[in-house]
C-alpha cells in the first residue's frame, strides 16, 4: 500500500500545491478557507512550542559552549533550522491571504491551458505536477526520518546508561526546568520537544514546497506559451490577410499572458524574498555545522547528521532547480520565436515576434536580495559550506 498521491491516476487538481496545503494543514494553517478557532488555537500552540524549544536549545548550547563544544554544536545545529522555520511559519501566516490569492491565480492560468486539448500540454502538466508533489514529499519524509533519528539516539543513550546514574535526555539538546527532566513530567516534555522537531519538518516542507511548486508551475505556463508561439508561426507560404490577422491576435494574446506571468512572479518575489534569503543563509550554516558534527562524532551519531545534511541539501537543491527550470523556459520562449518561420509573415506579425524575442532576453526569475535561486548558486552554497568546515577543522 502506498500514498494516493503516488498513483498515476491521482487527480491533477489535488496535486496543485499539495505539499504546502498538506504540511501547513497539519499545523493548523489553511489557505483558501476561513480558519476556525480550533485551527487557530492549534497553530498558536505550535508556534509557541517551536519558539520555546528554540529558546531551550539556545540555552543548552550557550551553557555548554565553553565546557563541551561538541554538545554545544549538537544544540546549535538544529537551532539554526528551527529558528528559520519559526520565521517561515510566522511569515506564511502573516501573508496567508496573498499566498491564497497567488494559488488561485496560478490555478486559473493553468485551467485555461487544460481546455485546449493538446496532448503535449497534458503530458507536461502531469509531469510537472507529479515532480512537485513527489519531490516536496521526499523532503517531508526525510525531515521526519531526521526527527526519528534524534529520537532513536536519545533512546539508545538512555538504554546504554540504564545501569548508571540515570539521566533523562530530550531527543534534541534542550535545557528545560529541572523538574522537566524528572518523573513524572519527563514523558510529557519529551513528547513536547519531539513535536517541535515535527513542527520544523512541516513548516519547512510547506514553505519550500510552495516555492518549488510555484516555480515549476510557472515553468509549465512558459512552456505552454512556447507551444503557442510554435503553433501560431507555423511555416505558411504567402499567408493571406486573414491568416496574418489571426496570427497577430494569437501573438497579442501570448504577449498579454507573458506579461501576466511576469507580474505574478513579481508578486511572488515580494512574498518569498525574505524567507528565501533567510533559508539560504541558515541552510549554509546548518550544512556546515552538520558536517562539523559528523567529523566530531563517531559511530551511530554520524547517521542522524548524514540524514540531516541530506535533508537540508535537498531542500536547497529544490529551490535552485525550480529557479533554473523557470528561467530556462523563459529563455526558451524567445528561442522558439526566433526559430520559427517569422520571416514569411507580414510586417505587423514580425513586429510582434520581435517584441516576444526582446522580452524573453531577460529571463523571469524570483528576485531575492543578493542572490537568484539557480543551480550555479547551489554549487556556490556547497563551496561556501566547505570553506566553513575547513576553517572550523583548522580551529578545532
Amino acid at each position: 500500500m502506498y500514498p494516493r498521491f503516488l498513483d498515476r491516476n491521482y487527480p491533477l487538481a489535488k496535486h496543485l500545491f499539495f505539499v504546502t496545503r498538506y504540511s501547513f494543514g497539519l499545523l493548523g494553517l489553511v489557505f483558501g478557507q476561513k480558519q476556525s478557532w480550533l485551527q487557530l488555537s492549534w497553530l498558536l500552540f505550535n508556534f509557541v512550542n517551536l519558539a520555546h524549544c528554540c529558546q531551550a536549545e539556545f540555552l543548552f548550547g550557550w551553557i555548554h559552549l565553553r565546557t563541551s563544544p561538541v554538545d554545544a554544536m549538537d544544540a546549535f545545529c538544529p537551532l539554526a533550522c528551527s529558528f528559520t522555520t519559526l520565521f517561515k511559519l510566522g511569515w506564511m501566516w502573516w501573508r496567508r491571504q496573498e499566498v491564497t490569492d497567488l494559488m488561485e491565480r496560478i490555478r486559473l492560468l493553468i485551467k485555461d491551458q487544460e481546455n485546449r486539448g493538446d496532448s503535449r500540454r497534458d503530458s507536461a502538466q502531469r509531469s510537472y505536477y507529479e515532480m512537485v508533489t513527489r519531490c516536496g514529499m521526499l523532503v517531508f519524509t526525510m525531515g521526519s526520518i531526521t526527527t526519528g533519528a534524534f529520537v532513536l539516539r536519545s533512546f539508545w543513550e538512555m538504554w546504554v546508561r540504564r545501569h548508571q546514574e540515570f539521566k533523562f535526555d530530550m531527543p534534541f539538546r534542550m535545557l528545560f526546568p529541572e523538574f522537566a527532566h524528572r518523573m513524572p513530567w519527563f514523558p510529557f516534555f519529551y513528547i513536547y520537544s519531539t513535536w517541535s522537531g515535527q513542527i520544523t519538518v512541516y513548516a519547512f516542507a510547506g514553505t519550500d514546497g510552495f516555492f518549488f511548486g510555484f516555480t515549476l508551475y510557472i515553468a509549465y505556463l512558459l512552456m505552454a506559451l512556447r507551444y503557442d508561439v510554435q503553433d501560431a508561426l507555423k511555416p505558411v507560404k504567402e499567408p493571406s490577410v486573414r491568416e496574418c490577422n489571426i496570427c497577430c491576435q494569437r501573438l497579442a494574446d501570448i504577449v498579454d499572458r507573458h506579461n501576466e506571468i511576469e507580474k505574478i512572479v513579481q508578486v511572488f518575489s515580494g512574498i518569498m524574498a525574505a524567507p528565501t534569503f533567510v533559508h539560504f543563509v541558515s541552510a549554509s550554516l546548518v550544512i556546515a555545522t552538520s558536517v562539523i558534527d559528523i567529523l566530531l562524532y563517531s559511530g551511530y551519531n554520524i547517521i542522524r547528521y548524514v540524514v540531516y545534511t541530506c535533508t537540508v541539501s535537498s531542500a536547497i537543491f529544490l529551490y535552485c532547480y525550480g529557479g533554473t527550470e523557470m528561467s530556462t523556459e523563459s529563455l526558451a520562449l524567445g528561442e522558439a520565436a526566433y526559430s520559427s518561420a517569422w520571416y514569411n509573415w507580414d510586417r505587423e506579425t514580425r513586429r510582434r515576434v520581435f517584441l516576444i524575442i526582446l522580452r524573453a532576453q531577460r529571463p523571469i526569475t524570483v528576485r531575492v536580495p543578493f542572490l537568484a535561486p539557480s543551480l550555479p548558486l547551489f554549487t556556490s552554497v556547497i563551496k561556501f559550506t566547505g570553506s566553513i568546515v575547513a576553517l572550523a577543522k583548522t580551529i578545532l
